[in-house]
């Protein structure tokens, strides 16, 4: 943790004990955009290991299906807070004067992502790829279509960007046949690697201009926020506080895998494969990139100002500096 988020620790965690057991905890209703990936866990830790509790927190936790009906639950008051959403849907829906504030970052790069073919392909990296060949993404927009837009560019890369869906759907489409490439993110299909059923040809840290940049995002509900200040700053503090835990438990490491099914042995990795120094909720960085490839993809009219970039940004839940 940084000395910025430790002293924040202190003065939220002495605010907290000064308030004593008689007064109730704050209630937090909050929407997790993608299941199963390692950093969207760090809120079950918050919450099964008592750290909530710790900062005055009643927080619940829904599934969003997906980052755009996840920030559009927050959009409309149903949830206060969504967790891991993809900054370039936050930032368009406050250029279209939407009521959401980002709080913090949730990963910088996409260094969780991969690219995989079947173990017989003559494919050993992206650089093989032939021109008309498949480099795979999920849908138009999402993270995996910027990642795979930068690999190619980043490569120069001949491939065919191809919208397979999600992980499931890439996995079948590749071992039937009907692509070059699969994609998916770490833990998911980390057995059929394992058991040589497929092969990794590269992983997001491809996509070098990428690095560094903030991708996913903690935002919240203006209006909630407005109101519940003091709330959304413990609330960061404790989730940053869970996520050093998340990181070195082995204990929340089986949690983990249990809650999704996953063998112990695809999941005790998790921590190497996405750094921690890529997940702490500060710095937020890369905001300029994401608005000019918020205007390249259309998602916004114009270049939000450097005024407006600040007011979007409430970091830890404080207001803009």
């Amino acid at each position: 943790m940084s000395k910025m988020l430790k002293s924040l620790a202190i003065g939220v965690a002495g605010a907290t004990l000064l308030a004593g057991p008689s007064f109730a905890a704050d209630k937090v209703r909050l929407v997790n955009s993608t299941k199963v990936v390692f950093e969207m866990d760090h809120p079950y830790t918050c919450i099964e290991e008592g750290i909530c509790k710790k900062y005055g927190l009643d927080v619940s936790v829904i599934h969003g299906s997906g980052g755009a009906a996840s920030l559009q639950a927050v959009l409309t008051g149903s949830q206060d807070v969504v967790w891991g959403n993809g900054v370039l849907g936050v930032l368009s829906a406050y250029a279209k004067g939407a009521p959401i504030r980002v709080l913090g970052s949730n990963i910088r790069g996409v260094p969780d992502l991969y690219w995989y073919v079947k173990a017989d392909s003559p494919i050993k990296t992206f650089t093989d790829l032939k021109a008309g060949q498949e480099l795979a993404y999920s849908r138009p927009g999402s993270t995996t279509n910027l990642a795979a837009i930068y690999i190619k560019n980043a490569l120069g890369l001949k491939a065919k960007l191809t919208s397979v869906g999600g992980p499931s759907g890439s996995r079948t489409q590749l071992m039937s046949g009907q692509v070059a490439t699969g994609w998916s993110v770490y833990p998911l299909n980390k057995g059929l690697i394992r058991q040589g059923k497929i092969r990794v040809i590269g992983t997001g840290k491809a996509a070098a201009g990428l690095n560094g940049v903030t991708i996913r995002v903690i935002a919240a509900n203006l209006n909630w926020l407005n109101k519940n200040r003091e709330a959304a700053k413990r609330l960061m503090v404790a989730m940053e506080e869970s996520r050093s835990t998340t990181y070195t438990s082995e204990k929340r490491l089986r949690a983990y895998a249990k809650r999704w099914k996953l063998n112990y042995e695809d999941v005790k990795s998790a921590p190497q494969d996405t750094p921690p120094e890529l997940t702490t909720m500060l710095p937020l960085s890369g905001l300029d990139k994401i608005n000019e490839i918020a205007l390249q993809n259309k998602k916004i009219k114009k270049l939000l100002t450097a005024a407006q970039l600040k007011e979007l940004v409430h970091p830890m839940g404080h207001k803009p500096r």
